[in-house]
């Protein structure tokens, strides 16, 4: 006996096999990008982040770009980058170090591909000031030290780089005036990143250039009272 089909079952059936088409050219388009063209895609979405969940869609992203391009500093930049802003916005102050731990693993890979780039170093200066955030007051001693280290070693591969002074500024801005910190100190470091932040040439994503808009948010509070 023969089977006929009906219209419905048919229709389903195209249905998944076009579902399956779907899935499958997904891939084969992302494969079709350059590395360059797929940071590019996923950055934008970054700066469209509302909240945690959209946070780790961003980076489970870099994750799959960093593991494609495992060689490039660039992929791994981003993907340590991308833990670092999920642990600032995560609430939970475990999960703050394990992403940070996450964003160590990639640092080690930026630093064995390129130790020279000034950028190597003002990552390792966030990761270290993201540490310290979570807890201020307990880890100030043991990794102040460290962040200077770090932006020493950026400064010195690239003075002009607005990112160290930005850096700087937020950790004054976040020391109480008793320790040698404050706005008034943190001012000028912003003005300073401010004027090489007009500078920079963003002529490729492969080159980081993140830090202007949050730097101008410094300087308005510097200005309040």
């Amino acid at each position: 006996m023969n089977y006929k089909p009906s219209k419905s079952i048919l229709m389903k059936s195209l249905l998944k096999t076009l579902g399956l088409f779907i899935f499958f050219a997904v891939p084969i388009c992302l494969k079709a990008q350059t590395m360059e063209e797929s940071l590019s895609k996923t950055l934008m979405k970054m700066d469209s982040v509302q909240n945690l969940s959209e946070m780790m869609n961003v980076s489970a992203q870099f994750d799959m770009l960093a593991a494609k391009w495992g060689n490039e500093w660039s992929t791994n930049y981003y993907a340590a980058y991308a833990k670092i802003i999920a642990s600032f916005i995560v609430q939970d102050i475990k999960k703050k170090d394990l992403f940070l731990d996450e964003a160590e693993k990639y640092f080690g890979k930026v630093k064995t591909i390129d130790s020279q780039n000034d950028e190597t170093w003002v990552l390792a200066a966030l990761i270290t000031n993201a540490r310290i955030s979570v807890d201020g007051q307990n880890r100030g001693a043991q990794y102040g030290g460290i962040f200077n280290q770090n932006l020493s070693k950026a400064e010195k591969i690239n003075p002009d780089n607005p990112r160290i002074y930005y850096l700087k500024g937020t950790s004054l801005f976040y020391t109480p005036e008793m320790y040698g910190g404050g706005k008034a100190l943190a001012k000028p470091l912003f003005e300073k990143a401010k004027e090489l932040f007009t500078k920079e040439a963003r002529t490729s994503v492969l080159k980081p250039n993140w830090g202007e808009k949050q730097n101008l948010d410094y300087l308005k509070q510097c200005d309040e009272k």
